[in-house]
């Protein structure tokens, strides 16, 4: 199973897809191919595939210290097995967005979607605050589970405020972004909201890494 270097490895890609994006960017996106292989802003290409791909580590991950809690009897572990299903579900939104289609249509169907604050992004007034409660309620669920091993519980939250300052907030700005006169900003600000969802899909894999270790660690 994944072990901690091995996460420094899949940083080392988050981190070289930022630069390359940043470096097509200030190119001027010369090579239409390899912008749209690259741009972190599509969900069909290889960016958004490694997106989908770390959820997916860290569900696997998940699915790990539930089996170590199950044999440990480690009580409320079923949460971590809830928590991988969870993790699965957002690996699988990361291609499909299901959750801009499903937010989309929230806000269509109250009213959201005229307002002026909601011309580009209009999901996240609506499914923002789903996405933050469901990750509230997660983090209030395994709190107890997971400080038996400590700073556990602080990457987790740390993971949890990143992919939601990402994919939330900072995404909410871009309905205030004039294209005309600012799509240099929201190019930029694109880059950045992935960059945070993947590096907090990444702490909460290094939280769950670190918990498994020191429960097996303990129990040797």
């Amino acid at each position: 199973m994944i072990k901690q270097t091995e996460l420094k490895y899949l940083l080392g890609g988050v981190l070289l897809l930022a630069a390359l994006n940043f470096l097509d960017f200030f190119l001027g996106k010369p090579f239409w191919g390899i912008t749209r292989m690259i741009h972190l802003g599509y969900d069909d290409n290889f960016s958004a595939w490694y997106s989908s791909m770390l959820f997916v580590i860290a569900g696997l991950i998940s699915y790990s210290c539930f089996m170590v809690a199950r044999k440990e009897q480690i009580k409320d572990g079923i949460w971590l097995l809830l928590f991988s299903v969870l993790l699965f579900i957002l690996s699988a939104d990361e291609i499909s967005r299901f959750h801009e289609i499903l937010g989309g249509h929230l806000s269509d169907w109250m009213g959201v979607s005229d307002k002026k604050y909601a011309q580009h992004s209009n999901w996240v007034w609506v499914g923002g605050p789903i996405v933050i409660a469901i990750f509230a309620a997660f983090a209030w669920r395994l709190k107890n589970l997971v400080l038996i091993v400590p700073k556990s519980m602080f990457f987790l939250v740390i993971g949890f405020t990143t992919i939601i300052l990402g994919g939330v907030v900072l995404e909410s700005t871009t309905n205030f972004l004039n294209h005309k006169e600012l799509q240099w900003v929201w190019d930029i600000e694109v880059i950045f909201e992935e960059i945070l969802e993947m590096c907090g899909t990444l702490f909460i894999a290094y939280a769950l890494v670190l918990w498994k270790e020191g429960v097996i660690k303990e129990h040797s």
